[in-house]
């Protein structure tokens, strides 16, 4: 091996193993802070492997090259980074271009998507779609507000009802709230919120907002149109710990919904 190839090995060596501890350590410090779900996990499985791969690069790269099985391993592994890393910022690009909303529009209702609450209080998340929800509202005070949310196994109150209570204790009426005590996906979410506007406010014709936060937007629109439920998203703040956890998750969750044909 030349001097410039060792050179480049040990830069890469070293980039690997930091960038891959980074990710791991990223990813354990983020389950501190939220429950455990697959964005949590997924920068460790990122990670995990380029550490390895960095302590380990000198038998492994022999091992590459030795055979055509380790060959087919090198660019299997290798072609699964860049195809991630594309998915990543192809989604990633979506979900920010579709996070603005639509300029001189005024909603009839407004859907908040509910989200963990920890017993009776709203979990970072869906606390800040409350503050956004509350801020549409003082711009917006004669649309219905629906909070969408059942109870979860591990919940110790439907999540509607302490998303109600929030906004009944910052001023909001609470004839101005409506409850979906029932939901427990974002499908169910637009559907069941529908119904409830619907009957609220007579007919099927109304101008419907929903509030999610920015990740979640550009899914959220995609699976309310796929219900044939015209409805424009409001985009809340983010957990900034836990940005880089919600972004991978929802990467994940739009190409399943695309491969399963929700989207």
């Amino acid at each position: 091996m030349t001097v410039k190839k060792k050179g480049f090995a040990i830069v890469l060596r070293i980039f690997l193993i930091i960038f891959g501890a980074a990710l791991v350590f990223e990813g354990i410090i983020a389950s501190t802070m939220r429950n455990f779900n697959l964005g949590i996990l997924m920068p460790i499985v990122i990670g995990a492997p380029l550490v390895l791969l960095g302590i380990f690069y000198t038998p492994i790269t022999r091992f590459f090259e030795a055979s055509t099985f380790g060959k087919i391993i090198k660019w299997g592994f290798i072609s699964t980074y860049a195809l991630f890393a594309l998915l990543f910022s192809f989604t990633t690009v979506l979900i920010l271009k579709n996070a603005a909303m639509p300029k001189d529009k005024k909603a009839d209702a407004v859907i908040v998507l509910g989200a963990a609450v920890r017993g009776s209080t709203p979990s970072v998340q869906l606390a800040f779609r409350l503050e956004r929800a509350l801020e549409y509202h003082r711009e917006n005070p004669d649309a219905v507000i629906v909070v969408s949310g059942g109870q979860g196994h591990d919940e110790a109150y439907p999540e509607a009802e302490v998303m109600k209570k929030w906004l009944v204790a910052r001023g909001i009426p609470e004839e101005s709230i409506i409850e979906e005590l029932q939901a427990t996906s974002t499908e169910e979410n637009f559907l069941f919120s529908k119904a409830l506007i619907d009957k609220a406010l007579g007919g099927t014709e109304h101008e419907i907002a929903f509030v999610t936060n920015r990740f979640h937007v550009f899914r959220s629109e995609r699976i309310a149109k796929k219900l044939d439920i015209d409805a424009f998203g409001i985009a809340a703040s983010e957990f900034k710990p836990t940005l880089l956890n919600d972004y991978l998750r929802e990467c994940a969750a739009i190409v399943q919904y695309f491969l399963s044909g929700k989207l």
